[in-house]
């Protein structure tokens, strides 16, 4: 099914019976007496499809505080729209209902938006295939997102649209809209939308941006004059104050990276020489613990030959006594008992002495280290001495230097202070002059647009193809000399017979409306492109009115040789045998012909109490 189908129209309220409309697939005819709310009606379907934000307000609608309004959508399956009277924010509930049923429904707001999609007008362009489509509105390009309610008037026609002089292509009824109007007229019969097109500012605005642009430059450069202050503003005196500054610089950079270099040297001799007396300076100590060591050893040898010597003495004295009368008792050395004591003294002192000559031999090497070692250090006390003298040279070396070095480091930081001074100025002299030339690039810039006016609306091959289907439409309803129907390009409107539209009374206006819109519907739904799938007509056979019954006068004599046909009666016929296409509610105050009864489903406000039913809503008592 192409589009969505209208279902059922109703008005709920507290001590209040429901006021309900049905509709069916097919055709719809509402019609009856004048003030019944029949109109009322198409309004309250627009309030419902969020293309307008109000209900108009009646002495009826106060007694009712809802709106329901049923309907399929697509294939999506059937849904009913719930709409407090007084407005605000939808809910969607699934199925056909008229109360509030358990379920919360699907909070849509009434508003259309680009940024979002939980409006009822995105959820029904969505299922029309018409979502995210963009319009051109204007001779810029500039683009506006379609909500339902510019789309509304394709698909609900109220009788002041109907019966207007206007071309039924404008449908926002606005001059400044002409634009927008045609490419959406366009975008229905052709299914292109205009997401593609370049904006391009109109001169107006390409005038103003110009000038905004030229007072913010002007603002820029007066900031600018203003830091400059007194400062020279040419800039070949600051260069050559620059390249003066920097040559003087240059040898003031010289003779301390000179200076620099010399503390450089003498600190790391200074270092390598603390580091030598460092190295020095524990072998000394090294020494001085040996020798300590040694001492000690000499000592002791010392120590064992006076032992060994004793030893030694003491054996040459018993060897001595050896072979004599025994000291003590007198007895003869024959006389003895032990006879090997002399033997044994005599090898004592043998070993004693051989025992002292290897520590005189280890004493003699020992003093010969010994006096190595107090060369090494002798030695090393004059090399720490010297080292100590180098370092105390480089320290006076560098502290001789250190005037100098301060008075090039302040010259250095001087120039870089006043080098720092000029580049600032020169830096403000280019962006000056920069933007002096960016203005003078503005200023000279022209406002006029160089692009090719954009084309609005549907192209002329289109267009004669659309006339055809208006006048296939028109001639289906008898319309008199529908051969002759044509869709003029230029006016966006029928004429018949080269007689524009709007040179006809308002009867025969309607009708030929109605046939636009009609043809519109039947030529998107035969091509497959998208389209409500739903019209609503009010009040399109206006020529059949009684004149002394109408407020709209008498009828012109245009009229009055259409009233004379059976156009009423082949109107209906055909908008009965678009069933499968299109669902149509026509909203009429005259009766339509008996022949179309069996062929749509009627309602009829007789607008008497008692007799039928009186109008939409319940009549006002209070």
């Amino acid at each position: 099914m192409n589009g969505i189908r209208l279902r059922h129209l109703a008005f709920t309220g507290p001590n209040i019976e429901s006021a309900k409309l049905e509709f069916v697939d097919g055709l719809n005819i509402v019609y009856g007496a004048s003030n019944t709310g029949k109109s009322y009606a198409s309004e309250a379907v627009l309030f419902m499809l969020g293309a307008v934000s109000k209900l108009p307000k009646t002495d009826e609608i106060k007694a009712y505080d809802a709106v329901w309004l049923g309907l399929t959508l697509g294939g999506q399956g059937e849904f009913t729209l719930y709409r407090a009277t007084k407005g605000g924010k939808l809910k969607l509930f699934p199925g056909l209902i008229t109360s509030h049923p358990t379920g919360k429904g699907e909070v849509l707001s009434g508003k259309h938006s680009a940024k979002a999609t939980d409006s009822v007008s995105s959820r029904i362009l969505e299922t029309l295939g018409l979502h995210d489509r963009w319009i051109v509105r204007n001779a810029s390009g500039e683009k506006e997102q379609l909500a339902f309610r510019v789309l509304a008037k394709f698909a609900v026609v109220g009788e002041e649209d109907i019966m207007s002089k206007r071309s039924p292509v404008y449908v926002s009824n606005s001059y400044t809209e002409r634009t927008l109007d045609q490419n959406l007229f366009k975008l229905l019969l052709t299914g292109q939308d205009d997401a593609a097109t370049v904006t391009v500012p109109t001169e107006p605005a390409r005038i103003a941006a110009k000038a905004a642009k030229l007072e913010l430059v002007d603002e820029m450069l007066a900031q600018l004059d203003k830091e400059l202050g007194d400062a020279l503003a040419d800039r070949t005196q600051v260069d050559a104050q620059l390249a003066e500054l920097d040559a003087s610089g240059a040898t003031t950079t010289a003779g301390l990276l000179a200076v620099q270099t010399m503390l450089d040297d003498y600190a790391a001799k200074r270092r390598a020489a603390v580091d030598r007396r460092l190295e020095l300076t524990a072998r000394a100590a090294e020494l001085d613990i040996t020798l300590e060591r040694f001492a000690k050893l000499q000592a002791v040898y010392s120590s064992d030959l006076d032992r060994l010597h004793s030893i030694e003495e003491g054996g040459s004295l018993l060897a001595a006594m050896a072979g004599r009368d025994c000291p003590v008792c007198g007895a003869p050395p024959g006389a003895q008992k032990h006879q090997h004591a002399a033997k044994e003294i005599s090898m004592a002192h043998t070993a004693a002495a051989a025992e002292a000559r290897k520590i005189e031999r280890e004493q003699r090497e020992l003093a010969h280290v010994v006096d190595s070692l107090h060369a090494e250090a002798l030695a090393l006390t004059t090399s720490i001495a010297s080292l100590e003298d180098q370092i105390e040279e480089f320290d006076q070396r560098a502290l001789d230097l250190r005037p100098t070095e301060a008075s090039l480091r302040s010259s250095f930081e001087n120039y870089n202070a006043q080098r720092a001074e000029l580049g600032k100025l020169i830096d403000l002299q280019l962006r000056r002059e920069k933007l002096a030339s960016r203005r003078a690039e503005i200023d000279a810039a022209s406002t006029k647009s160089e692009r090719d006016p954009l084309p609005v609306g549907p192209e002329s091959t289109v267009l004669f193809e659309f006339g055809e289907s208006v006048k296939a439409v028109l001639t289906e309803w008898g319309f008199p000399d529908s051969d002759k129907i044509q869709f003029d390009a230029k006016a966006n409107d029928i004429t018949v017979a080269g007689k524009a539209r709007d040179a006809n009374g308002k009867g025969v206006r309607a009708v030929l409306h109605a046939a636009f819109n009609v043809a519109v519907a039947v030529h998107c739904i035969d091509k497959g492109l998208p389209h409500p799938g739903f019209l609503v007509l009010d009040t399109p056979l206006l020529t059949y009115r009684e004149p002394l019954k109408s407020k709209h006068g008498d009828l012109s004599d245009d009229e009055k040789a259409l009233k004379a046909t059976s156009l009423a009666e082949k109107f209906y016929k055909h908008l009965a045998s678009l069933e499968e296409k299109l669902q149509v509610i026509v909203i009429e105050n005259s009766d339509p012909p008996a022949a179309i009864e069996d062929l749509a489903y009627i309602e009829v406000f007789t607008g008497l109490a008692g007799d039928g039913r009186y109008g939409l809503l319940a009549r006002h008592t209070g």
